[in-house]
């Protein structure tokens, strides 16, 4: 396979072609300090595949990390039950999406573009003047085009020069 590492970028809110989750009912929280395990569980579960970055945080940890100032977890949630979750991190007035994406069950039905497009919508509220965003070969295959669909747009494409090994669900 052709692995491949993307940096992509949304320079304004009116680049933005947002969609809308296909039910009216998905509620968008920030996480507090106290819900690290539920972090945790979003974080893993979401990239168990996909990235292995934290995977040996301990809960400790995400409870110190989401006290961090310039970072900020949201949560995607309907009916009590968490759907998705984008990480938001702030760098010199641009705004990064860290980490984003949607547990298994809830992959190919629509959510994506919806997340995708409260996401970007919260970081250009909390003021940024650009999105970013790195993605992979090695993310889910409905990533890239679901970034390019709300018009985000590549501005640095290479070789990935460590592919994840093959064990997606």
């Amino acid at each position: 396979m052709n692995h491949r590492s993307y940096l992509l970028e949304l320079g304004a809110r009116e680049e933005l072609r947002a969609k809308s989750f296909p039910e009216a009912d998905i509620a968008i929280c920030q996480a507090k300090p106290g819900e690290a395990a539920r972090c945790r569980r979003l974080w893993t579960e979401v990239g168990q595949g996909f990235w292995s970055e934290r995977e040996e945080w301990t809960e400790a940890q995400w409870g110190r990390y989401l006290e961090v100032p310039d970072a900020s977890f949201w949560i995607a949630s309907r009916s009590a039950e968490d759907i998705g979750f984008f990480e938001l991190t702030v760098l010199a007035g641009d705004i990064k999406i860290e980490g984003f994406g949607l547990p298994s069950p809830w992959r190919s039905r629509g959510y994506g573009g919806g997340l995708l497009s409260a996401a970007a919508e919260r970081a250009f509220d909390m003021g940024a003047h650009r999105i970013w965003l790195h993605t992979a070969t090695d993310d889910h295959p409905n990533a890239l085009p679901n970034y390019t669909k709300r018009g985000f747009r590549i501005y640095h494409e290479e070789a990935l020069k460590a592919p994840m090994p093959s064990k997606r669900p």
